[in-house]
């Protein structure tokens, strides 16, 4: 069996979602995504992908698919069983396209996985084999945050992530309806940056003063203001999570210094399958909770983060509904899905997505 990657392929893969979806930052009613594929010399197929956001992660479909223009000569003819310097050299190549480098990571692993014969979820450990995620719930009304609550644990949903973002009484009262139409659910919210430290804190007084009971508070304020961050989590009876605050290790430790967030998001469409294994690390020594997130990733892309949350079993909060919000196209393997649980079982080589783009 050869090794040898004989081609890198990268193609747009435009994806529509099912609804719009609103958050603090904009709306999206398609995910404009790049698929990435990794052929070694037998034949053997890698398969990654890129969810941009030029607004997080400063990527769009454009630069990812110049990023693999540009590295396709570092990356042909190279053994897949060096996937480690392979990867940490083109890393270093691409600096500051972290969220387009991810994909490629994603297909080199799939790749060696399945060149091995072993899944993603062994190789990062294999504790175990299925993981329960969360559902979100876009920007709106009161009321349709009722509507979308009820529908969703009437499909299994015991934990749902509101977003947050608009104003402190309105996002109030879409908690509170929330919390009237699904009492027995675990409610999240995600701010995605939108709120003054002040607003945040507020928002959270009077939604529990309402009977909220609000389990989590996702990224309340700039992704830049540390202070801020540790403003919320000092003066909220939760804990806050860091999401956009984070793409690097680097933002990792900074947080465990200043003491800005209880919990670190990992997206492996933002920080890469690299540096998402240094920030566990780093959280696991610093005492930080650990969730994983996606991006708008369809269910190739999303492969490697439920089998990076089966392998090292470690994450408190899974937030990897993405498969819910598309709508649905033929893709193979990856894991299987039902109601909101994700499971790896059988899953025998790397993430054993298999995807015929023509």
């Amino acid at each position: 069996m050869s090794t040898k990657i004989r081609e890198l392929l990268a193609d747009p893969l435009d994806l529509p979602l099912k609804e719009p979806f609103k958050i603090a930052t904009g709306i999206k009613d398609a995910a404009w995504n790049v698929l990435i594929r990794v052929v070694l010399e037998d034949g053997t197929v890698g398969f990654g992908e890129v969810s941009p956001s030029p607004y997080t992660t400063g990527d769009t479909q454009g630069t990812v698919l110049a990023v693999m223009e540009q590295l396709r000569p570092s990356v042909v003819g190279q053994d897949i069983r060096h996937w480690r310097r392979l990867l940490n050299d083109t890393r270093k190549a691409v600096r500051n396209q972290v969220g387009a480098h991810s994909g490629l990571e994603i297909a080199v692993l799939d790749a060696f996985g399945k060149a091995r014969g072993i899944s993603l979820a062994e190789m990062f450990g294999g504790v175990r084999q299925s993981v329960e995620t969360d559902m979100t719930l876009s920007l709106g009304t009161p009321e349709k945050a009722g509507e979308d609550a009820r529908k969703f644990v009437g499909e299994g949903f015991r934990k749902l992530k509101i977003k947050v973002g608009l104003d402190v009484e309105t996002d109030a009262d879409r908690i509170v309806a929330v919390r009237d139409n699904a009492p027995d659910v675990e409610i999240s919210l995600d701010a995605n940056q939108g709120f003054s430290p002040k607003d945040a804190v507020e928002l959270v007084a009077r939604a529990n003063a309402r009977g909220a009971r609000i389990g989590m508070f996702e990224q309340p304020v700039r992704r830049d203001d540390f202070e801020g961050m540790r403003f919320v989590r000092e003066h909220c009876p939760l804990p806050v999570a860091a999401d956009e605050t984070v793409f690097t290790p680097e933002d990792a430790l900074r947080v465990a210094r200043e003491g800005a967030a209880d919990m670190i998001n990992i997206k492996v469409a933002k920080c890469g399958i690299l540096g998402a294994l240094e920030i566990i690390s780093i959280a696991r020594v610093a005492n930080i909770g650990l969730m994983i997130g996606g991006m708008m990733e369809s269910k190739i892309g999303l492969a490697a983060s439920v089998h990076l949350a089966c392998g090292f079993g470690c994450f408190h909060h899974h937030d990897l509904d993405t498969v819910y919000l598309l709508k649905p196209f033929e893709c193979e393997g990856g894991f299987r899905q039902e109601g909101p649980h994700f499971s790896v079982e059988g899953i025998t080589a790397g993430t054993g997505v298999k995807y015929d783009p023509t």
